[in-house]
């Protein structure tokens, strides 16, 4: 007989296995296997005859060792039963409790010595059942997927401070070089007849927007644009119709761009405008707009007054200021395409010169 310390709850075990080895004068040495289970409604005696018996018998002889019984094929004796009448509640194995494990020999057998060695039992049985296995792979799995968008969006979500931050900073930065700029005001940065940037004053713009947040203004667009058939308004209605074209031009194109554009007169009718953190993608869709704005303003004299555009982008900041000039270039280049091709309308540089800018 072994004893299990303090009473096992062999329910969540499957099976148990053992090492029995058994002699005897008999030719087949039948072994009875028993598990003894305590409840106190039965058992409160302390006695081990009340102990209720779950059993098996088998020939440890036509068994290799070891040999694994099902716990479930343990059945309580019928013997004990009839001497140990039970509520319904309590009839059937009982496994939760288990005190004992008891071998012992048939009921008859020849007279002689029987031996019986239990070398080892084991009870097997997994931590976790498949479908709870399974639950918890699921539940792990949603975990972690879920984490792993919480990680996402964060990381997005960080993403879009930091770009966030960026605009506040470019404006910032933008409001101080206005601060600037007031001490550098000067007529030579201004052209007297339109009131916006020269092109000394552009370049002195971009010089004091770079050295206070260069990083911050890549991808930069260039715009150039003429206004088409000025010549002819200069010769058919005199200068001074002309000067109040390009005033109403220069006003149109101020009151119609971002407040962190820089905008300049390049000399004549031509202007050429700067759009820090701005693709030449958008820069190409801002110009189209100011085209069509164009059309629908009035003009002096009843005139019809058009324009054309090039636009072109700097994409990188590692070439500082003759990375931009480049673009400007290339700007500069596709408006008189624009012009050769028709006028009135926007033309993008090949995107080999934007990345050569």
């Amino acid at each position: 007989m072994a004893e299990l310390e303090q009473g096992l709850d062999l329910t969540q075990f499957d099976s148990v296995r053992l090492w029995i080895r058994a002699s005897g004068p008999e030719p087949q040495q039948y072994i009875r296997v028993f598990l003894r289970h305590y409840d106190p409604a039965y058992a409160g005696s302390g006695k081990e005859a009340d102990l209720k018996p779950h059993e098996v018998v088998y020939d440890p002889a036509a068994q290799a060792l070891p040999v694994e019984f099902r716990l479930e094929q343990f059945m309580v004796a019928s013997w004990w039963v009839q001497n140990h009448p039970l509520p319904v509640h309590l009839l059937g194995p009982q496994l939760d409790h288990t005190v004992y494990l008891t071998l012992t020999t048939p009921g008859t057998v020849q007279p002689g010595l029987h031996r019986i060695e239990l070398e080892a039992a084991e009870f097997v049985g997994v931590w976790v059942a498949p479908a709870q296995f399974r639950l918890a792979i699921i539940a792990v799995w949603v975990f972690s997927m879920g984490g792993f968008l919480l990680w996402d969006w964060r990381r997005s979500r960080r993403k879009l401070d930091q770009a966030l931050r960026g605009k506040r900073e470019l404006k910032q930065a933008n409001a101080r070089l206005q601060a600037i700029s007031g001490e550098y005001e000067a007529k030579a940065h201004h052209d007297a007849l339109t009131g916006v940037s020269n092109r000394l004053g552009l370049k002195h713009d971009l010089r004091l927007l770079m050295r206070a947040q260069e990083e911050l203004m890549f991808p930069l667009a260039v715009v150039f644009t003429d206004i088409d058939h000025f010549k002819s308004i200069n010769d058919s209605l005199g200068h001074d119709a002309g000067d109040e074209v390009l005033k109403q031009f220069a006003q149109c194109l101020k009151t119609h761009i971002q407040r962190e554009d820089l905008l300049a007169r390049w000399g004549g009718e031509e202007f050429v405008l700067l759009m820090p953190l701005t693709t030449a993608e958008e820069a190409f869709e801002v110009a189209e707009r100011l085209r069509k704005l164009l059309a629908e303003q009035t003009w002096p004299s009843g005139l019809t007054v058009s324009a054309s555009f090039g636009v072109a982008q700097a994409r990188r900041h590692s070439d500082g200021e003759a990375g931009v000039e480049a673009a400007m270039r290339s700007a500069d280049q596709a408006m008189y395409k624009a012009k050769r091709e028709g006028r009135n309308r926007v033309v993008q540089a090949p995107a080999e010169d934007a990345a050569a800018s």
